[in-house]
């Protein structure tokens, strides 16, 4: 979060900053109106405090002189009944305040531009343009099923068959040589940025809690792009009658036609979750593992820079799959990504933001995949940014750029929520800054090899990076296994 020092000393300033990210100046007010609120009570309860000490103090001392202590001794209390009447003001104050303070992104830089702009375009030659008949190079989506890569994990035909797919919409199962190339993909740019660019390969969990992404400033705003969680799960009756949870009585009456299933009855009942259960997610990336890595901790400044690489699922919530912007590989709930995320001091954090774009850039080279580069405008940068470089690709049979990468500084707005420091020179800790991002996710990059890399014959061509991890030069298309299976 930002620092409230800042929006108390120089208000104009943040409401100019956020301003070019669209943000009105109102909200910036009603932040420093909770602030100055939660300021005032705290002072009224500090004055308090004292005056309950000194009344205690006058008591004892009374006591000492051998005075009466009635009139010192109600002071006293009224002192303390007002102190615990402010002291729970301030709770309520200040968790406004928090909301308040969280609402507000991160300052841009001064150096982001108020819309994007294309910083370089590398055409590695020119794009291939692969032609079957007159029908024209394939879409990605049209080689995924020609090449049997994926399947969508949706169910077809009935809204039965649709309840028994394996996850549904935008999700997919790949197969065979796609899953093989997803393998090759992830291990080829872990190899990049741990040999070449020092980073240290971590492994992170597919579900992330509420103060983990509230550490990383995905929430609160973005909740509804993510998959909860829940804490509540249905039990079969035989369970819960086995586990004392239900009485003979409520045990369910049979099925009877035309009746309500048992099944259904039961449902109705849940567990009552445990005390220490938490809000999880579905992350929708390891950033926020990594953000929180040394939550509360203060670091060692000769360890800094600190570079990790991740590799693992994302998911999201995406709005819309239908038409040709959510077609194949374009908008999926759950894709493979890699990531890279550094711990820095701030005068170097300028520096480490340069070295994962030129990570990822090198692994797009090396992927020979045509790239530009470009920096992401004041109102398109989220939430915690302050600062983001994009990569994109271009994939030739749709024409059109893709975005594969997104690097970004956070400066200190993600460590002050996670109260992560280091200890600087004069031997005070100070707030970490932190850089991070894709680099690169997977599906887009994909649909790119795919297109970009097809052949006449309906084969694609891969680059020599990947050759040695899928056991060949091409993916050639295989008549997919007969699935339907026989009656018995």
């Amino acid at each position: 979060m930002l620092d409230p020092t800042l929006i108390r000393t120089e208000p104009a300033r943040v409401q100019a900053a956020l301003g070019r990210r669209g943000m009105a100046a109102e909200a910036v007010q009603g932040a420093a109106e909770c602030d100055a609120r939660w300021l005032a009570r705290q002072a009224a309860a500090d004055a308090l405090r004292t005056r309950r000490r000194r009344a205690s103090e006058e008591v004892a001392r009374a006591r000492a002189a051998g005075e009466p202590t009635a009139e010192l001794e109600r002071a006293g209390r009224e002192a303390a009944d007002e102190l615990r009447q402010v002291e729970a003001d301030l709770v309520h104050l200040a968790a406004e305040r928090d909301e308040a303070l969280l609402a507000l992104p991160n300052l841009p830089a001064s150096d982001v531009p108020e819309e994007t702009i294309v910083l370089e375009e590398t055409f590695l030659g020119a794009p291939p343009r692969a032609r079957r008949g007159s029908g024209g190079a394939l879409t990605h989506w049209d080689l995924v099923k020609l090449l049997s890569l994926a399947h969508p994990a949706a169910g077809h035909g009935s809204p039965r068959r649709a309840r028994e797919a394996s996850a549904g919409g935008g999700f997919l199962v790949w197969r065979g040589q796609g899953a093989r190339l997803l393998r090759a993909l992830a291990a080829f740019m872990l190899d990049v940025h741990a040999r070449d660019f020092g980073y240290e390969e971590v492994r992170c969990p597919a579900v992330a809690t509420r103060e983990a992404l509230e550490g990383s400033a995905h929430l609160p705003g973005l909740e509804e792009k993510m998959y909860a969680v829940s804490k509540r799960g249905r039990i079969s009756f035989a369970r819960r009658f086995a586990a004392g949870l239900a009485p003979r009585s409520e045990q369910p009456a049979p099925r009877k036609r035309g009746g309500e299933p048992a099944a259904r009855q039961v449902d109705r009942i849940y567990l009552k979750p445990p005390s220490n259960d938490t809000d999880l997610f579905l992350a929708p990336r390891a950033e926020p593992h990594l953000a929180n890595l040394f939550r509360g901790q203060v670091l060692d400044a000769g360890a800094l820079p600190m570079r990790f690489v991740a590799s693992g699922p994302a998911f999201r919530r995406e709005s819309a799959h239908g038409g040709a912007k959510g077609r194949g590989l374009l908008r999926l709930h759950e894709f493979p990504t890699v990531e890279v995320y550094a711990f820095t001091r701030p005068e170097e954090s300028e520096a480490e933001l340069a070295r994962a774009v030129e990570a990822a850039t090198a692994i797009l080279a090396l992927l020979d995949v045509p790239h530009r580069r470009l920096l992401r405008g004041a109102r398109s940068l989220s939430h915690a940014a302050a600062k983001t470089i994009d990569l994109e690709v271009w994939v030739g049979a749709t024409e059109r750029w893709l975005p594969v990468a997104a690097l970004s500084s956070f400066t200190d707005y993600q460590a002050r929520r996670t109260e992560t420091r280091y200890r600087a020179a004069d031997g005070k800790p100070r707030l970490v800054h932190t850089v991070g991002g894709a680099a690169v996710a997977m599906p887009h990059l994909v649909a790119a090899l795919l297109e970009n890399g097809q052949e006449a014959d309906g084969s694609v061509r891969l680059p020599e990076a990947l050759r040695p991890s899928m056991g060949g030069d091409r993916i050639l298309p295989l008549k997919p296994p007969d699935a339907r299976g026989t009656k018995e």
